[in-house]
């Protein structure tokens, strides 16, 4: 396998066969993390993108002394995700304080990933961004409401929708 060093190196010099090879060793694990918050596999591609691009404009602010660089590209590609679901109008929501809503009890961490993205598909995108970055990216509540610019209220309310809409569809699974 090529080094990674030289691979980076070799990017920075804008060199489009390296940036190739980088963006095919990292499009499987960064496609998963996309299509965790877009149910359509067109968008979910295009967010990967728009967040390689990234990536290889700022390749420069990369410091190997603060960590690898697979953390720093998924950081920069989950980043560029969070601002195309901020950038969407969402409808109004109502935000319900409940010092309960949030449950520690991850079932998602039960199923398999085909399943997961299923259940994924059957809500909202605001709601299901919320879901992805609390039960699969194990983010807390204020963080998820700092990164999707939300009070902590409206987050725990999209926790709360996510609960309703998909304890049907879990109940009816665990009873097969």
């Amino acid at each position: 396998m090529e080094d990674l060093q030289q691979l980076v190196r070799e990017c920075l010099t804008n060199d489009r066969r390296s940036q190739e090879k980088l963006y095919r060793r990292f499009y499987p694990a960064l496609f998963l993390l996309c299509r965790k918050f877009f149910s359509q596999h067109e968008e979910a591609v295009e967010v990967l993108n728009d967040g390689m691009l990234r990536v290889f404009t700022q390749l420069d602010k990369y410091d190997a002394a603060k960590g690898e660089l697979f953390n720093w590209v998924y950081t920069v590609v989950r980043n560029t995700a969070l601002d195309k679901i901020r950038s969407r109008k969402w409808p109004p929501h109502h935000e319900i304080d409940e010092e309960g809503a949030v449950t520690q009890n991850n079932i998602l961490s039960k199923l398999e990933g085909e399943d997961i993205y299923k259940l994924l598909d059957a809500l909202p995108p605001s709601t299901r961004a919320v879901c992805s970055l609390f039960y699969l990216e194990g983010l807390p509540v204020k963080e998820i409401a700092t990164m999707l610019q939300q009070s902590q209220g409206t987050v725990k309310w999209h926790l709360s929708e996510t609960r309703s809409k998909l304890k049907p569809i879990l109940e009816q699974f665990y009873l097969k």
